[in-house]
């Protein structure tokens, strides 16, 4: 099964940025394809994967990437270096520019806590904390982030994605990295065969890959291979890969029954036929989100404050994998806790505006681009509250020109039964949550369930999930392996009063409503109201 298949690999390396002094940012060497932190369960570096370290001036600032084979431990003046066990291993660099390397890490370096540092014109930069492991997979993604559609393709090397599904019985091949060292050279053309006993988990079932290995033209790059079990389906099924009991990302593959397109994506099925048929698609969703946690046992003013995003995303037949959108019904996904993970490319003016109550900006989280979040508030106080009328607006800008669309909050109704503020939930075994309450006319008669756990008080090292199931069942079964990718909770404080930094909740989007911008062939504006838990993770 092991095939060229390269391009694949260079498809995330995108840099430009002004030289600097050598800085690693704290926690920021991870797996080049899930860009889990240090510190989250699944994020250390496997000996003979391809990881990649984000800074300042740890490169050129025009970006240099590898030649023909071998690979070299130096490139356009940077290197990077790893202590394991008093020992000293250099890397193979791929790519080097001013914030971002990445690299392949021999498989003979050691495992266990060590450092790493980046050199660059004869400067270092201070070591960096990095754990080494055997093995720890993870799928690269075509939005470059480890969230959304994965990469992954039949046998003829199609992509897969919302217009390009995969059936029951189909062959499949995911492309990523770190399924372990290999017995040979790491700079060369790697050797072929199977790399230890990973199970993939497909939705809710989990099957053992006919090959997992190198693939036979680039060193670090894997290729595992299995077949699409049946009783799954949907635009957005999670697959996850699980290496001696670590699991890494949970990108999602689009299954369906027959056909060629699937059917439960927020687009709707006018834009996925759209697509299908050879079109191109201009997208806006704009969510807002309200989470209520009771917190009656605990401390107050630990509420967390409501939100906004919205983003405008442009799809072709081409990129109709970057058209991601949550998680197909009964299925969770990881490393995020809200559904949209589009690329917002579509400039749609300076800036969004909420008004309800009051009144809060969405700014632009890139000039030029379409992408805009930001809390709607900072005090922790909520902004919008149930049965509220609100308008959110866009002024335009260069590829979206202006709109306004009014709805009312939906009233939040679906409720945790058996579980209370500061309870210890467990990470090494399925947890089953029931509820109460929930309207039917909701969300096509489904829930979120989601949360998040924060390894640090500073809550800059934390991971989610996100799951949905159908109302009607009063009861959903989160599996082990979503719950292991969470960190332990940690404990923060308000003055001297502990708190755990783990959140767990429950609700419903409101029916969405459809609006039309110049530029847009549509666009989706929803709420969303959670009721639920500070909790232990543990």
């Amino acid at each position: 099964m092991a095939r060229h298949f390269t391009h694949f690999l260079f498809a995330f390396l995108i840099a430009s940025c002004a030289f600097a002094q050598p800085v690693i940012t704290s926690a920021a060497v991870m797996n080049s394809a899930s860009f889990a932190s240090q510190g989250v369960p699944g994020a250390g570096i496997a000996q003979g994967s391809i990881f990649t370290i984000f800074g300042s001036g740890v490169g050129p600032n025009t970006m240099v990437q590898a030649g023909p084979l071998p690979l070299k431990t130096s490139l356009g003046g940077t290197s990077v270096t790893f202590t394991v066990g008093g020992q000293t291993v250099k890397a193979y660099i791929l790519v080097a520019l001013s914030y971002q390397v990445n690299a392949l890490l021999p498989s003979t370096t050691p495992t266990g806590s060590g450092t790493v540092t980046v050199t660059y014109n004869n400067q270092t930069s201070a070591p960096e904390p990095v754990q080494i492991v055997s093995a720890t997979f993870a799928t690269y993604t075509f939005n470059s982030s480890g969230l959304g559609q994965a990469i992954a393709t039949d046998l003829k090397y199609q992509s897969n994605s919302i217009i390009r599904t995969f059936h029951p019985g189909d062959w499949v091949i995911l492309w990523g990295t770190g399924l372990g060292p290999i017995h040979g050279d790491d700079s060369n053309k790697p050797p072929v065969g199977n790399l230890g006993s990973p199970t993939v988990h497909v939705g809710t079932a989990s099957v053992t890959p006919y090959y997992a290995g190198r693939s036979a033209d680039f060193p670090g790059l894997d290729q595992i291979a299995f077949q699409i079990p049946s009783g799954v389906q949907g635009c957005y099924v999670p697959v996850a890969v699980e290496t001696n009991g670590v699991v890494g990302n949970s990108p999602t593959i689009a299954i369906s029954t027959s056909g060629q397109t699937c059917s439960d994506s927020i687009l709707g099925q006018d834009l996925i036929d759209k697509l299908a048929g050879g079109g191109k698609v201009d997208f806006g969703f704009v969510q807002l989100f309200a989470i209520i946690l009771r917190n009656q046992s605990l401390p107050t003013g630990i509420a967390a404050p409501d939100f906004g995003k919205a983003t405008f995303s442009e799809f072709t037949p081409q990129t109709a994998g970057l058209a991601s959108y949550g998680v197909s019904q009964g299925y969770c996904i990881t490393g995020n806790y809200e559904p949209d993970a589009s690329p917002g490319q579509l400039d749609a003016g300076p800036a969004i505006s909420v008004q309800g109550l009051s009144t809060a900006t969405l700014p632009q989280s890139f000039p030029g681009w379409g992408t805009y979040a930001a809390f709607l508030n900072n005090t922790g106080a909520q902004f919008f509250w149930s049965d509220l009328n609100y308008t959110v607006s866009g002024p335009g800008g260069a590829k979206v020109g202006a709109f306004s669309v009014a709805d009312t909050t939906s009233i939040p109704s679906a409720y945790f039964s058996g579980m209370i503020a500061g309870q210890t939930l467990p990470r090494s075994s399925d947890l089953t949550v029931t509820w109460t309450g929930g309207d039917a006319t909701l969300q096509n008669g489904q829930v979120t369930i989601a949360g998040v756990s924060a390894a640090a008080s500073n809550e800059n090292i934390s991971w989610a999930f996100m799951c949905t199931a159908p109302l009607a069942g009063r009861s959903f079964t989160i599996p082990k392996w979503v719950l292991s990718t969470l960190p332990p909770t940690a404990t923060g404080y308000i003055g001297i009063a502990p708190y755990p930094i783990g959140y767990i909740w429950i609700g419903q989007s409101n029916k969405p409503v459809t609006f039309q911008a110049p530029g847009l062939d549509k666009g989706i504006l929803i709420d969303e109201f959670f009721n639920g838990y500070p909790v232990n993770f543990q």
